[in-house]
């Protein structure tokens, strides 16, 4: 802040001039960073510039008028606080006008009142209106890139850091950077081809132009440029830029002022609408994305409706044939045959009611996480169905080498039960084949890898990528009600796991359920299951 105030008394000496004070810039942007708490340092700025610039007066005089600093400061901090989290950034093109006129404008034109009754303007009003645009310009310039660009870690540390903005600048595409290098050429030249009081419109053109091409941010840092270009740099303000009449130079401010705040008003508007058309964007993948979910819950609804329509009204119609084929047959001989027909079908319908309610609870069930020992959930399922044809015939083989996980039991089992009923139903039945199944576990990339090896029929590659398909039967006479595939696959989903097969007709099949996993399977305690929910519910 020092330093600004150096600086503004070496221009003035420099060329004669009031309009250059850096001192009311730095002050707002420090107490927008640090708060009240930089008020006493405004004030001892403001002091020591009187004293820089030898201004007439004694102490007293001196008192009053270095007041007019932390005024300024103070009155940008109270107008602006109330919208304080839209300050950060200006992520609109509302907080943009708001701070512009509640942060810079009003407190700039508070000092108007030093400037009447305590510098030389000598009630000159025009001269107090000179001195306002150009503090405003200065504030304007200095202050908005300042507060956008960067910020305190905290409001007591002190320190500055880029803020997301500036991290996204740096990272801009090499064009926009090409882009602010050749106009900055474009206006170091200007400066020394043309009177900027007279044209300084073009620089108008050149940054609305600039923001409407890039965006809010590049309006900011053209505005910047031109700023420094035009006032601060010695070598420019060699070309005497500053010599012309009183009436040129209020024209020239006002018009530059109109300038600055309409190209970055235009910048914001233009990053509001790109900001708008990613939203819109994603907002419309997503769209699509439910679309295409609901098109497909809709099919499968209609398969649903379908296919337990003729799930159930068949084995109910085989039913109702075998009753009156039983009151017709007058043979007690045939009784438990019919009656074995009947217990069949009542099977059948109940396996198929089974698996629609697997399903529903599947969909809807809330994930539940607990330690899970994989060897008991199988061998649990192992014993539950023992009454399906030729188990008996079956040699069980079980490896586990990973004996515990943290899961949800329930989706576990009904994934495993569906993949074990479907190799215990799939075996072939030659007289001479030996059928196998071989359950096993193990720990792959930090996944627990559970597999169920067959040596049955095997998938035909023809219809290998369909068979997790719902409702989907592979041959027009199976057994199965063809969810089975389908609800183990939904179940390791929703688990944040996965499902895969490896097959061979007529040789088996092997499917394998990969699922997420701590690092450290042995050491299961409350925490780590707390860690895992957070982790993947």
């Amino acid at each position: 802040m020092v330093l600004g105030s150096v600086i503004s008394v070496l221009l003035r000496n420099f060329n004669n001039s009031l309009l250059l004070y850096l001192p009311l810039a730095l002050g707002i942007v420090l107490i927008h960073w640090f708060g009240p708490k930089v008020l006493p340092l405004t004030y001892f700025n403001g002091l020591l510039t009187l004293f820089l610039w030898n201004s007439p007066g004694g102490l007293i005089h001196h008192l009053i008028v270095a007041t007019h600093e932390p005024v300024v400061s103070l009155l940008s901090w109270l107008l602006a606080k109330k919208f304080k989290s839209e300050i950060e950034g200006f992520p609109s093109t509302s907080a943009f006008a708001k701070f512009t006129l509640l942060g810079i404008a009003l407190p700039d034109l508070a000092n108007c009142f030093y400037t009447y009754h305590y510098t030389f303007v000598n009630g000159d009003l025009s001269k107090v209106l000179l001195l306002w645009l150009a503090d405003f310009i200065t504030s304007y310039c200095l202050a908005m890139p300042l507060l956008h660009f960067l910020k305190p870690i905290t409001l007591n540390s002190g320190l500055i850091k880029l803020s997301r903005s500036t991290k996204e600048l740096i990272t801009t595409s090499k064009h926009t950077w090409r882009d602010l290098v050749l106009l900055g050429l474009f206006f170091v030249g200007l400066n020394f081809f043309i009177d900027f009081y007279r044209y300084w419109f073009v620089y108008g053109v050149c940054a609305s132009m600039v923001a409407l091409r890039r965006g809010f941010e590049t309006a900011l840092l053209v505005n910047f440029m031109l700023f420094s270009l035009s006032y601060l740099v010695p070598i420019i303000l060699i070309a005497n830029n500053f010599a012309a009449e009183p009436s040129q130079m209020l024209s020239a401010h006002l018009g530059m002022t109109a300038m600055f705040f309409v190209s970055a008003l235009i910048g914001r508007v233009v990053s509001d609408f790109t900001a708008k058309e990613n939203e819109l964007t994603v907002q419309k993948k997503h769209l699509e994305s439910v679309i295409e979910q609901l098109n497909r819950t809709n099919s499968e609804l209609d398969r649903f409706v379908y296919s337990v329509s003729h799930d159930i009204s068949a084995p109910l119609k085989s039913i109702k044939g075998l009753v009156t084929l039983s009151r017709l047959d007058k043979d007690p001989s045939l009784a438990e045959l019919y009656l074995g027909k009947i217990e069949a079908s009542a099977q059948k319908l109940e396996g198929f009611v089974g698996e629609v309610l697997d399903h529903s609870r599947t969909v809807r069930k809330e994930i539940q996480i607990e330690p899970v020992a994989i060897e008991s959930l199988v061998r649990d399922i192992y014993e539950n169905l023992q009454y399906l044809d030729n188990f008996a015939q079956i040699n069980f083989i079980f490896d586990f080498k990973i004996l515990t996980m943290i899961t949800d039991k329930f989706l576990l089992k009904v994934a495993l039960s569906n993949l074990l009923s479907n190799a215990i139903k799939y075996q072939k039945r030659h007289p001479d084949h030996k059928p196998e199944i071989k359950v096993s576990s193990l720990l792959i990339n930090n996944q627990v890898q559970i597999s169920i090896a067959d040596n049955g029929e095997g998938i035909s590659d023809a219809y290998k990528d369909k068979i997790f398909e719902m409702f989907y039967r592979g041959r027009s006479n199976s057994s199965g009600s063809g969810l089975g595939l389908y609800i183990a696959k939904e179940a390791v989903e929703k688990l944040h796991g996965s499902i895969s097969v490896e097959t061979t007709y007529g040789k088996g099949s092997n499917f394998t359920l990969q699922l997420p996993v701590m690092t450290s399977v042995d050491s299961i305690n409350d925490s780590s299951i707390s860690s895992f929910r957070n982790k993947y519910s």
